[in-house]
């Protein structure tokens, strides 16, 4: 995406698009910061039953509740729709 947009505006379109049907939220997955794997990050799959939040998303089937500021990447079906800029310069 071109310009300085957040995650939490890009996965906000995501939602609003699978509420209205042009996209299955089980297509979208997020990459965030975890500490405890060897590379840094961990890629997290969406489903239908995800809420997005003001400062989280929270992965209904796990209940785990992902703070925003730990998305670094979002991609629809694998191709990377948004990448926090930061991250860019490390890979």
């Amino acid at each position: 995406m071109v310009g300085k947009v957040e995650a939490r505006e890009v996965l906000k379109k995501l939602f609003w698009m699978a509420r209205s049907g042009e996209l299955n939220l089980a297509d979208v997955e997020i990459v965030v910061i975890d500490r405890i794997t060897l590379s840094g990050v961990r890629g997290i799959k969406l489903s239908e039953s995800s809420i997005l939040m003001k400062d989280r998303v929270i992965v209904s089937e796990s209940g785990a509740q992902i703070p925003m500021h730990r998305v670094v990447e979002v991609r629809v079906r694998g191709e990377t729709l948004w990448r926090r800029e930061s991250a860019r310069a490390k890979s």
